[in-house]
């Protein structure tokens, strides 16, 4: 029976959110960057499982299907906190 509960779980977790969507971010320099960009994402309301990398200059998340952000949208949010979305996708 728990294992059935899980598989619904997951079944519901994946039909919620279309899509993942990774962001390639130009000036980011420090962690205060990614506290910024995560702040601004989170605001959305839309963005979920949020992760923001130094190293790699990206920023990840999830989108729920039935209200997915636009382009223009990310890129004000992270234009907001300060940097430049260079390159969004979704898969």
């Amino acid at each position: 029976m728990k294992m059935s509960s899980f598989f619904v779980g997951l079944a519901m977790s994946l039909s919620v959110f279309a899509a993942k969507v990774e962001v390639d971010v130009s000036g980011m320099t420090c962690g205060m960057c990614v506290e910024a960009i995560t702040r601004e994402l989170k605001a959305t309301q839309r963005a979920e499982n949020i992760t923001v990398s130094l190293e790699e200059k990206k920023a990840r998340f999830s989108e729920p299907k039935d209200r997915k952000l636009t382009d223009a949208e990310i890129k004000t949010a992270i234009k907001k906190a300060g940097y430049e979305a260079v390159k969004i996708r979704r898969n």
